[in-house]
């Protein structure tokens, strides 16, 4: 199949459920939710309404339900389908579902599932890598997703590590061509040329994409080299510290971006830090110092096992940054 037989000519009108994503999300912060568990490993169901309401209410546009920091690839079909569902509706916000491929579990498991997730109300969806993909089997996968489930989908850049396949920039540049494609979340971790790149990329393939920045450690970085919005991690537990870095950014108040991105990124590297697959439970222990989540559900069911000191080390540091008016 030839390159121009693969992917639609960029002229051709993106559906109106593209564009209105693009609209709505444009400059706001999408909050990559976390997962709140029991103990035994359940999902905590009666902790997730608060939690939805209280995220909505400290500068959030949208959720991002299901995502890597939900751990939503880990998750049952039933808990993720009841999940999208719930945060939508206690938060009153866009959602957006997160669709990955379970361990081992065949690609054609992801088709039913997004589905399900259209069906549990998302309003797009965020389409990880598929370990061992190439170029080609990506651009068919999310052309599938497109016209057999009918949602707005954004391609996500996940770092290897996490994902086990992180897309080059011919693999983006083709996927935002793709007309059911609104936009790319941009995960690289600390690979700031990666960043640059795949963004000018995105931008120069398809100009009216929309360049989601997930990188935490790289916020405020991201946005001065031309991201749009925000899909973060860190704003499942601090959306007000990481709505200030946005605002202040689209506002053009440089003084107070500076003083909000400096706080924010302190707290990224109290968090995102080796094991880094910890993060989650970081997270999760932030959201707890910060009563979005009671500390007893506050728990990532997946992730390395963190020592308690280290927890007491990250409250101490979030006590003296809480300290810091952006």
């Amino acid at each position: 199949m030839t390159r121009s037989a693969r992917i639609p000519d960029r002229g051709v009108a993106s559906p109106p459920a593209v564009a209105a994503v693009r609209a709505d999300l444009r400059g706001g912060l999408v909050a990559a939710t976390l997962t709140p568990f029991h103990p035994d490993g359940t999902v905590a169901r009666s902790a997730v309404a608060p939690y939805a309401a209280a995220l909505a209410a400290q500068g959030t546009r949208a959720l991002a339900v299901g995502v890597h920091t939900g751990r939503g690839s880990r998750l049952a079909g039933a808990d993720l389908h009841w999940l999208v569902r719930e945060f939508g509706q206690a938060s009153g916000l866009p959602v957006v579902a997160g669709l990955a491929l379970p361990p081992g579990a065949p690609v054609d498991d992801l088709l039913p599932l997004a589905v399900r997730l259209r069906e549990a109300g998302a309003r797009a969806l965020l389409v990880s890598p598929v370990p061992g993909a190439d170029l080609a089997s990506t651009v068919k996968l999310h052309s599938r997703l497109g016209a057999e489930v009918g949602l707005p989908l954004v391609a996500f850049v996940l770092y290897q590590r996490a994902s086990g396949y992180q897309y080059d920039v011919e693999t983006v540049a083709e996927l935002v061509r793709l007309p059911w494609v609104c936009g790319v979340k941009l995960a690289l971790l600390d690979d700031a040329m990666a960043c640059q790149d795949l963004l000018t990329g995105a931008l120069a393939a398809a100009p009216d994409t929309l360049v989601f920045t997930g990188e935490d450690r790289m916020y405020g970085p991201s946005l001065m080299w031309g991201a749009h919005a925000a899909l973060l991690g860190i704003a499942a537990a601090l959306p007000g510290w990481s709505a200030a870095v946005l605002d202040a950014w689209t506002g053009g108040d440089h003084a107070a971006f500076v003083a909000a991105s400096a706080r924010l990124d302190a707290l990224a590297r109290l968090t995102f830090r080796e094991p880094m697959e910890g993060y989650v439970q970081r997270m999760a222990w932030v959201a707890a110092w910060q009563r979005l989540l009671p500390a007893e559900v506050a728990i990532d069911r997946f992730g390395p096992a963190l020592p308690n000191a280290e927890r007491q080390r990250l409250v101490r540091g979030l006590d003296a940054l809480a300290e810091r008016v952006p």
